[in-house]
């Protein structure tokens, strides 16, 4: 059946919860499980036939050895995902750095203090939250980016006290020539397998006392109301999946939050909260969260390459809800983003292009009409709006319809890919939150090895 649901006229940045949803208000039937569920599979097929889906994945780190001796004794790590945003990176840390020259002091105590934001010593950006003299000598922190910007990382960060690790599908065995697995599911996919990796190799060396480990995105700076990792890590069960806190909708400007931050100190704000709020699940997990590692690993369970240009995040969080999954989530605690600047080098470009060339390969590969009785692609939709036409294609709907109204370029194919892309993407997140996927478009999602782990291979660059 087609699928009925409107434009979204708000499509487009910066806000989070607009910048992915293409659609207003989509519908949802329980008989059209077979729609929702093929949506995922054939996706996951397409990729498979094109030999780039369920592949080895290579994990590169300047010297695995090192980097496994180094957790012993340490508390869960932070594992940043990132991408074109190196020497902003670089910038961050070095503003923690004249921060605490001005203030005297050789590390802040904790994460919490926002004295790290106050910018007094003329800065222009903030930190990160996890620049390493915020988190704690005895937490490793990690940046896990794509292979081709690796080397780029590698050199903006020497010396800083975060590791970089590249990660890579294996492409070998045939395929489309220069189309490689990337985006948002495959980069989150590849930092919990390294979560996975680093936990096993150290604690079977006697070195890792930990089962969790923290996912951060690139440009987070802080936390409100924050008790702290130690706080959090120790109210997560080992039936937990994970823990959640509340997202913000866009990121915001340097000035913005050293304002911010002067006022909440100057208000006795700017410290380390008494204690965690409520846990009161649902929640999008996303942004910053904990991950239960063992519980994952132990399950086969990681985010979904298949979703490449949005919903790495909702989808498996709509998972948990459907299949009851235990997870905690803190809406009382919440992120702040700030504003980056971009490297837009060779490196940046070419992976760039990369993710466009995927997003194109997969719209394709959806808008192919198949045979008779076959379900899905193409996604038919019935729009909401008797003024948008009768039932069309997703393609049709996207480019005549959505963007145009959305004050979108109508005529950029890197565009129209990525709106295509996204459209099938929120659709088959909402059926998965409503449990209207059958096991196997699960399995497709968030078991890609099925009962076997992903073979991983890592190598010192």
């Amino acid at each position: 059946m087609p699928i009925t649901t409107d434009k979204n006229t708000q499509y487009g940045p910066p806000l989070v919860n607009q910048k992915y949803a293409p659609l207003l208000n989509p519908q949802f039937n329980a008989a059209d499980q077979a729609v929702y569920t093929s949506l995922i599979t054939n996706r996951a097929a397409n990729l498979r036939a094109a030999n780039r889906f369920a592949r080895p994945l290579t994990l590169a780190t300047p010297n695995w050895n090192n980097v496994v001796a180094a957790e012993a004794g340490h508390l869960p790590p932070l594992v940043v995902i990132s991408s074109n945003r190196s020497n902003w990176i670089a910038a961050g840390l070095a503003a923690a750095q004249a921060q605490l020259t001005y203030l005297g002091i050789g590390a802040f105590p904790n994460a919490s203090d926002l004295r790290a934001l106050e910018a007094n010593a003329g800065q222009t950006q903030s930190p990160p939250i996890y620049t390493p003299t915020r988190v704690g000598g005895n937490r490793n922190v990690y940046i896990v980016v794509q292979m081709m910007e690796y080397k780029t990382y590698k050199r903006a960060l020497a010396g800083s006290g975060i590791t970089p690790v590249g990660y890579e599908f294996d492409r070998s065995g045939g395929g489309p020539g220069g189309l490689s697995l990337v985006g948002f599911g495959a980069s989150r996919f590849a930092a919990m397998e390294f979560c996975k990796v680093l936990r096993q190799l150290a604690a079977g060396g006697g070195g890792a006392p930990w089962n969790y480990a923290w996912l951060v995105d690139d440009n987070v700076v802080a936390l409100t109301n924050f008790a702290g990792f130690a706080a959090a890590e120790a109210a997560l069960q080992a039936t937990d999946v994970c823990a959640g806190i509340h997202g913000r909708t866009s990121a915001v400007s340097f000035l913005t939050n050293s304002g911010w931050a002067r006022t909440e100190v100057a208000a006795g704000r700017g410290g380390q909260a008494a204690a965690l709020p409520a846990n009161a699940p649902p929640g999008i997990v996303q942004q910053m969260s904990l991950w239960n590692v063992q519980y994952l690993d132990a399950n086969h369970l990681n985010f979904g390459p298949i979703y490449i240009t949005s919903a790495e995040d909702l989808s498996i969080t709509n998972y948990f809800n459907s299949q009851a999954i235990p997870y905690r989530y803190y809406g009382g605690i919440g992120v702040r983003k700030e504003d980056t600047t971009y490297d837009n080098g060779t490196a940046g470009q070419k992976l760039n292009s990369a993710r466009q060339g995927i997003a194109q390969f997969i719209t394709y590969a959806e808008g192919v009409t198949p045979p008779a009785g076959v379900p899905p692609p193409p996604t038919m939709i019935q729009p909401t709006n008797p003024l948008d036409g009768g039932v069309q294609n997703l393609s049709n709907f996207i480019v005549n319809r959505v963007l145009p109204n959305a004050g979108a370029v109508v005529n950029n194919a890197s565009t129209q890919n990525t709106a295509k892309c996204q459209a099938t993407e929120q659709i088959v997140c909402g059926a998965i939150n409503l449990g209207y996927v059958a096991a196997a478009g699960y399995d497709a999602s968030f078991r890609i090895n099925g009962a076997n782990a992903q073979v991983v291979n890592r190598r010192d660059i």
